[in-house]
C-alpha cells in the first residue's frame, strides 16, 4: 500500500483528530475508518507532544468543521439536492457514515495516490443509502470533465463540500475551481466551505505538531498557496453565491465546545477561520 505522501500528510492528520473526536463519550460525530486510515498510513502524529490547549484547538477545529459540514450535507439533500461532491475528498467518510434519508450520489474527487491509498483501506465497503462515485483527479487538471464522465448532471441541484481545500491551491486554480463549480451548478444548488486566513509562516514556526510530520516545514509552506480572503461573504458573492460566514469560536459554543484561550496556536494566529454556507444566486 502506498502511504501518503505530500498534500495527503495533511488527509491524514485531520483523520487522526477525527478518531479523537469520536473517541469522545459526547462526540459530535462518529468515524469509525479515521483511525483505521491513521493505521495503515504508517504515520503516528506527535499529537500527545504538544501543549494541551493547542492540541484541544486542533482537534476542535476539526470536530467543529466536520459536524458543521455534515450539518450542512444533510440540510443540502433534504432540501433537493441530488448530488453531493466532495472536492479534494482526502480521507472523507461522509457516503458510508451520514444518515441520508433519501437516495443521493455522492462523488468524491482527489488524486489517484489518495485515492488508491482510502480504497486499499476500505476494502469492499459500501454505502447503505448513497451511491458513491470515485473520481481519482488533480484538481488543478480537468476535473469537470472527469467528473462528467463519472456521470455526475449539471441539471441537478448539487451540494458542493471544499472542507481544507482552497488553502494548497494556488491563486488562479482557486478562481478556475470556482469558475468551474459555478458552471456545473443548477439552480438549488449550494456551497459549504472551511476559509482560512492566519499566518501560516507564524504557525509552522511556533506549532510543533505541524513541524513534527513526514513533511519539513519548508514542505508544508510550498504546498501552501492561496491568499485567502478578508471579506469571505463578497467573495463568494463575486463568484454568484449567496454565502453567510461564520467565525469557528461561535460554531464551536454552539455545539457545545470552546476553543482555548491560550494556545501556540491561538499566539500567532493573524486571521480568523470561518465556516461557510452559500447558495447559488438566481439570474
Amino acid at each position: 500500500m502506498n502511504q501518503p505522501r505530500g498534500v495527503g500528510v495533511t488527509a491524514v492528520f485531520v483523520a487522526a483528530a477525527r478518531a479523537l473526536e469520536s473517541a469522545r463519550d459526547d462526540r459530535l460525530f462518529n468515524d469509525p475508518w479515521a483511525g483505521e486510515f491513521v493505521r495503515h498510513s504508517g504515520w503516528n502524529p506527535p499529537i500527545d507532544e504538544i501543549d494541551d490547549a493547542s492540541r484541544d484547538e486542533l482537534a476542535t477545529w476539526v470536530a467543529v468543521r466536520t459536524k458543521f459540514l455534515d450539518d450542512f450535507a444533510l440540510d443540502s439533500v433534504d432540501n433537493g439536492c441530488g448530488q453531493v461532491v466532495l472536492l479534494g475528498a482526502g480521507l472523507d467518510t461522509r457516503a458510508f457514515r451520514l444518515p441520508w434519508l433519501r437516495q443521493v450520489t455522492v462523488y468524491e474527487l482527489d488524486t489517484p495516490e489518495m485515492v488508491d491509498f482510502k480504497a486499499a483501506v476500505l476494502g469492499d465497503t459500501t454505502p447503505d443509502v448513497a451511491a458513491r462515485a470515485v473520481v481519482p483527479v488533480d484538481l488543478r487538471e480537468d476535473w469537470p470533465a472527469a467528473l462528467r464522465e463519472a456521470g455526475f448532471r449539471s441539471d441537478v441541484p448539487t451540494a458542493w463540500i471544499l472542507e481544507g481545500l482552497l488553502l494548497y491551491l494556488p491563486d488562479d486554480a482557486v478562481e478556475t475551481l470556482m469558475d468551474g463549480i459555478g458552471e456545473l451548478s443548477a439552480p438549488g444548488s449550494a456551497i459549504g466551505a472551511t476559509i482560512t486566513n492566519i499566518d501560516v509562516a507564524a504557525t509552522m514556526n511556533d506549532a510543533r505538531v505541524l513541524r513534527d510530520t513526514l513533511i519539513s516545514r519548508e514542505g508544508w509552506l510550498s504546498m501552501l498557496h492561496w491568499s485567502s480572503t478578508e471579506d469571505p461573504v463578497a467573495w463568494f458573492d463575486s463568484h454568484g453565491w449567496r454565502a453567510t460566514a461564520v467565525q469557528t469560536d461561535e460554531i464551536a459554543q454552539r455545539y457545545g465546545r470552546t476553543m482555548p484561550e491560550e494556545s501556540l496556536l491561538t499566539q500567532v494566529r493573524a486571521g480568523m477561520r470561518f465556516l461557510i454556507s452559500a447558495v447559488r444566486k438566481q439570474d
